[in-house]
């Protein structure tokens, strides 16, 4: 039985008032269900009151002292007893009747931070119960924030954007428009109208109901259609009717957070030339409680391909919805998912922004297609696969999509054509680690089925006579080259030298500690930096168990991170971050591929990055210059991580690492603090994917720096 916020928020100041800690989870499932079964908050009390915790920490004598009264304020409400509180505590009945008083105040509830008393190591945004403490802690509108907003639509904003808002209904559950109704009327920001489209055949009690609606709320603009006319012709008739300068698609039961049209507005008024601004989401229970939250990422056209992956709430500049030909037959009930594709398509991903903040709540709509991952472009989900194919035939012809298994569930996957066979230069530094580079240039030649590669091997000083004897026969291999650098070891220079004696059209740059595990990798590899804007690529690494070395790189705060390094290898990640390709920030050097002319114009690897943040820098470089650097899991290779050089655990190496993390995070300040890829409501650790505390994203009507501020009345208790 899932436990509601609000009876786990009672136990838990309970608990932390009476007993000076937050309850295990067995305790709070325990109580939780007496609170179901009609048990009230003064039965609880009582219960801990008599309790053998209890009495071991209070004694045995049920009266409320002034030993007892200070326990319950200092570990209920932070503070010592001001007078009066403390004379009305010293009088109560017993202490059960005491611990109400103060754990069932107002200043308690205030103070309790339940997501931080019942989740001190943070928890993944998949877990809903955690997901509702996060909730209470950081989505809550005060009334200081109320009367910002206002001002700043009233006196601030020089541009006011204008939204129509669409939605269909039926003789079915009009009461679910009723709920998206009253989230609109909530809004602060009021420039909008709301496009009901009803069949004209509507029964007559749901038909005369639909136009009391419409008398009553001031935006509502109702169009009525012929029975036999499908979504797509709806949705025609609805866009007709729209005079805003954005639109969006709702369903009846959707609701909006009373901020949303406010901040889209000031997202649109900061970034004109915008065609879609999309959010994040969650979903409402069937209790009305929220959950499933979908914290998304950046734009990124691969990832769109695999389905919807905006979601909701999700507007389109109506100008450029008109120019791509507006709503079209056949897309049935992704009929919005088919106008992304198209209003999408040849626009620069500057026009496309995400705006990483909870502002729609996905309604309760029987019937109604799931949430991506959940409904992606495979053949289990054709209506959606053959949107995407569609869009293949008309707009790229030479891409293909097909199903492939990985982790045991079926997932898409775009095939990108090879444009001839280019020359791949893969470069591999390494000293005197005869095993690994064996194993490594041997799974290169037999296992990579394309063909047209050369390796060049950079010996930095090897001594071992079992690797000089190997580097002396590789010799003779005419795809191979050997060339000897005696030069303290400097992974950036080692490889900017073999890149000036590659003779290839591409260069993949790979450690001598990893090993190809399927045929495909290298052609998905070229495949996919051979299109347009794309400046690196990277491959998925897995540990010698299986597991995942390196699914891509985030960036944070506190530097690169990689993303659920160690994920078990049927793990998809969150909103299938593991199974899809990709744009990134960021990817490993142990396997990335970049196109020579890339690499030339960029300058490099930095040489003043030896051992670590090589890469990084190199790829931020990259996207700093417009390009894309893109992650696919459909190249797979083995990495032990550490191999090439071992683990140097020595304080002086731990310090030139920490070194070289602080000079990146000073060169690449603001973007390691907003990594578009990494959902500002969520943070990151090698391991894994957690809720941010507190979340980064900035609300408009805030000065960044007093964003979480909070202030705690010290109220006296009577």
């Amino acid at each position: 039985m899932p436990i509601s916020t609000e009876s786990a928020a009672d136990i838990v100041r309970l608990f932390r008032t009476g007993l000076g800690r937050r309850p295990e989870p067995a305790a709070l499932a325990h109580f939780a269900s007496l609170l179901e079964d009609g048990a009230t908050f003064h039965d609880i009390a009582h219960v801990i009151a008599g309790s053998p915790e209890f009495r071991q920490l209070h004694g045995d004598e049920d009266v409320c002292d002034a030993r007892y009264v200070s326990f319950l304020y200092h570990n209920g409400l932070d503070r010592a007893p001001d007078p009066q509180g403390e004379a009305g505590l010293l009088a109560a009945p017993n202490r059960g009747d005491g611990l109400v008083i103060v754990a069932g105040s107002e200043e308690a509830g205030t103070r309790t931070d339940l997501y931080a008393l019942l989740y001190p190591e943070g928890a993944p945004p998949q877990d809903d119960m955690a997901y509702k403490a996060w909730l209470l802690r950081y989505d809550r509108l005060s009334p200081t924030d109320q009367l910002a907003i206002g001002r700043h639509i009233d006196r601030g904003m020089t541009s006011r954007p204008t939204f129509s808002l669409m939605v269909q209904v039926s003789d079915h559950r009009l009461d679910l428009l009723e709920e998206t109704i009253a989230s609109l009327e909530a809004q602060i920001y009021t420039d909008w109208t709301l496009i009901v489209v009803y069949p004209e055949n509507l029964r007559p009690g749901i038909r005369t109901h639909l136009k009391e609606i419409m008398r009553r709320v001031p935006g509502l603009i109702g169009v009525e259609v012929s029975p036999h006319q499908g979504v797509e012709g709806r949705w025609r008739s609805a866009l007709a009717a729209a005079a805003g300068s954005f639109c969006a698609f709702l369903e009846p039961g959707d609701q909006l957070s009373r901020t949303a049209l406010y901040e889209f507005a000031v997202a649109i008024a900061s970034r004109p030339d915008l065609v879609l601004l999309y959010c994040d989401e969650d979903r409402l229970g069937s209790d009305g409680q929220r959950c499933h939250p979908s914290f998304k990422t950046g734009w990124s056209r691969d990832l769109a391909y695999a389905g919807d992956v905006i979601g909701q709430l999700a507007v389109f500049s109506r100008a450029r919805i008109m120019a791509v030909g507006g709503i079209r037959d056949e897309g049935g009930s992704f009929t919005r998912y088919d106008l992304l594709l198209r209003v999408t398509e040849k626009v620069p991903a500057v026009c496309i922004h995400h705006l990483p903040r909870l502002l729609f709540h996905r309604g309760r709509t029987p019937g109604l297609p799931l949430m991506f991952p959940l409904v992606r472009a495979t053949q289990q989900h054709p209506e959606m696969r053959d949107v995407v194919l569609r869009h293949f035939r008309e707009s790229h012809p030479d891409l293909d999509l097909e199903d492939v298994y990985i982790g045991g569930n079926v997932w898409p996957r775009i095939v990108y054509p090879t444009n001839g066979t280019p020359l791949v230069s893969i470069i591999i530094p390494t000293r005197d680690k005869f095993r690994l580079l064996e194993r490594c240039v041997s799974s290169l030649l037999t296992l990579t089925k394309y063909q047209n590669f050369e390796v060049l091997i950079a010996d930095n000083g090897s001594t071992n006579p079992e690797m000089l004897d190997f580097l002396r026969r590789m010799g003779r291999d005419p795809r191979l080259t050997v060339q000897r650098l005696a030069m303290p070891f400097n992974w950036s220079a080692l490889n900017n030298t073999m890149a000036g004696l590659a003779k290839g059209d591409m260069l993949l740059f790979l450690n001598d500690d990893t090993e190809v595990l399927e045929e495909g990798w290298l052609t998905e590899m070229v495949s996919l930096a051979q299109q347009p804007g794309v400046g690196v690529v990277g491959a998925r690494l897995s540990y010698p168990d299986g597991t995942l070395q390196h699914g891509g790189v985030v960036l944070t705060e506190r530097g690169p991170k990689h993303i659920l390094r160690s994920a078990a290898e049927d793990n998809p990640g969150y909103l299938g971050q593991l199974v899809l390709t990709r744009d990134l920030m960021a990817v490993t050097g142990a396997c990335m591929l970049v196109p020579r002319p890339v690499f030339e114009r960029i300058g490099g690897f930095d040489e003043t990055f030896p051992l670590t943040c090589n890469d990084i820098d190199f790829c931020l470089r990259a996207r700093d210059g417009g390009l894309r650097v893109v992650w696919t899991p459909h190249a797979t290779l083995m990495h032990e991580d550490g191999g090439t050089r071992g683990r140097d655990g020595t304080a002086r190496s731990l310090f030139n690492a920490c070194v070289d993390v602080g000079r990146l995070l000073e060169r690449w300040e603001q973007i390691m603090l907003d990594d578009p890829f990494l959902n500002a409501n969520l943070e990151a650790t090698d391991y894994a994917l957690q809720l941010a505390t507190p979340p980064r994203a900035p609300k408009p009507w805030r000065r960044l720096g007093r964003r979480h501020k909070a202030s705690t009345p010290r109220t006296a208790l009577s």
